[in-house]
């Protein structure tokens, strides 16, 4: 699944696909004569801006015109006779990122999901700070399934921004979706981060965990030497989220990882504003513990 550094990448490069869907139904019954480019045409961010109604469009920030005023050229459609140029929307005009699901990009993607026959998607969202952030998602729901992850931030729900909207106004936006077309937009977990800490010839990290929270780093450690911080809690590792489980649980999940291990540590003060409409038997028993494909 891409991951875009940008909300307007993301968008641009759904306005180049789009082109290049015109395309391809102008000249369907001739694609051999027109072979895709291997480039880009120069489609990228500059070529684009948001209007007086605050939506993303083709062509630059428009100017007052004048008689020597060179007229800019826009996208626009494609006659039966032009010929025809698709835009590469992998060349680094767009900018996207893939790899380990464990490893936070703080990147944006697109996820769309299906209700489940009682109508939810199975996500719990919270505001906070005027933004919106998944606080929980249920296990082997179509938000689990989906990849929605604990900490993510979500911009957007079916085109509407959440920037400023309660949370009772967000999970309205989820059920008055449709329900074969939930649009999510969402940056890669922004509050989190993720450190690798080795173990030593005991198979110890270095660290004491209580509740989740570590609270004590063992002196000279790999967790001391890679910058780990005391109060805050674990989220997940190896990308598996650990939220609500015991802390004898933990410690035997961190006992029966290899060598290394990466940490996805958030601070606690923002974990339980995060939590803090939940109750503790819905993180122990339906939090989805599964590893995402991001």
């Amino acid at each position: 699944m891409p991951l875009y550094p940008t909300f307007e990448d993301l968008k641009v490069d759904e306005i180049i696909n789009h082109q290049n869907q015109k395309l391809m139904g102008f000249h369907q019954n001739n694609l051999e004569g027109y072979s895709p480019v291997a480039g880009c045409t120069g489609l990228n961010q500059t070529h684009f801006h948001y209007d007086e109604f605050g939506q993303l469009v083709p062509g630059p920030v428009s100017s007052p015109v004048t008689e020597n005023t060179p007229q800019q050229p826009v996208l626009s459609e494609v006659t039966q006779n032009q010929p025809v140029v698709f835009a590469n929307a992998d060349s680094n005009a767009i900018q996207k990122s893939l790899g380990d699901s464990a490893e936070i990009k703080h990147g944006i993607r697109r996820i769309v999901l299906c209700k489940d026959t009682n109508g939810k998607v199975g996500v719990q969202l919270i505001s906070m700070n005027n933004g919106i952030f998944v606080s929980f998602v249920r296990n082997q729901s179509p938000a689990a399934l989906g990849g929605l992850r604990f900490g993510d931030q979500v911009l957007a729900i079916c085109d509407r921004v959440l920037a400023g909207l309660s949370s009772s106004k967000a999970m309205g936006l989820v059920r008055k979706a449709v329900q074969n077309n939930v649009v999510f937009l969402v940056r890669d977990r922004p509050l989190e981060r993720t450190v690798v800490v080795n173990k030593n010839s005991s198979g110890c990290l270095g660290i004491t965990v209580e509740h989740g929270v570590i609270t004590a780093i063992v002196k000279d450690s790999s967790a001391a030497r890679n910058g780990v911080l005391t109060d805050h809690q674990v989220v997940e590792v190896d990308g598996q989220n650990v939220l609500g489980l015991k802390d004898k649980q933990l410690v035997a999940l961190l006992r029966n990882r290899g060598a290394s291990v990466r940490l996805t540590l958030l601070p606690n003060s923002v974990y339980r504003q995060l939590v803090r409409h939940l109750w503790k038997n819905q993180l122990r028993y339906e939090m989805d513990r599964s590893i995402p494909e991001v």
